[in-house]
């Protein structure tokens, strides 16, 4: 029996495909925040940490820090604050300003769907602030978390022609010089979401080659 070269490609390349659409990769670098320290640190640097920038009143604390936060979500040992302040709390760093930003530039493709996802959190005691997410200066959602324990919530969008930068922001709802209004954020991941441009796509793409895959083939009965 004769088996043409395209059945032999044209399967493989269906299960690449579809697999392709099943499985997309991860876009933002250190969505976790965990790294290795204790304690915490208002505007780190340094590797891994400079994945992120850090201002204003942002930066990273540990399970169990004085922040008082709840456990990381997902295993993970740290998790990112807001806080949004006018103040000096030590090291001379002043946060608040009154608009502080933990962002990353992310590799997206203009016009092609993504879906950002990301945990938030009350810190335990304290008022809580509305965190901003935009994509390239594009505001997607502001969210204000309601309980100490972490929640996951997602956002789908159109990637913009531009600037690819993640930000997360928080601005001093009260004005100038209140204190301690702070949110946690963890685990911040991107990936393109299933039915998304790109996805549909690699869909079709499969579907061709499989629908050329059978057409190609001899009808019952007849001899190769």
């Amino acid at each position: 029996m004769k088996i043409s070269g395209l059945k032999i490609l044209a399967l493989p390349l269906v299960f690449a495909l579809m697999s392709g659409v099943a499985a997309s990769a991860q876009i933002v670098s250190d969505g976790n925040f965990n790294w290795s320290s204790s304690g915490y640190q208002y505007q780190p640097t340094g590797s891994p940490e400079d994945a992120w920038a850090f201002t204003g009143g942002t930066g990273i604390q540990s399970n169990g820090s004085a922040w008082g936060f709840s456990n990381a979500p997902n295993g993970a040992g740290q998790s990112a604050f807001l806080q949004s302040w006018s103040g000096t709390p030590g090291g001379g760093i002043t946060v608040g300003e009154p608009t502080s930003t933990i962002s990353q530039t992310v590799a997206i493709t203009p016009g092609d769907w993504y879906t950002v996802s990301f945990y938030l959190a009350e810190r335990g005691g304290y008022t809580p602030n509305p965190v901003t997410v935009s994509i390239g200066g594009d505001t997607l959602t502001t969210i204000t978390p309601s309980s100490d324990a972490w929640k996951e919530y997602s956002v789908s969008f159109q990637a913009p022609a531009g600037p690819d930068t993640l930000t997360f922001s928080v601005t001093d709802p009260i004005g100038q010089n209140s204190y301690d209004i702070d949110t946690g954020l963890a685990d911040v991941s991107m990936n393109v979401p299933e039915g998304g441009a790109s996805s549909q796509y690699l869909l079709l793409a499969g579907l061709v080659c499989f629908g050329a895959m059978f057409a190609s083939r001899k009808p019952l009965g007849s001899r190769a």
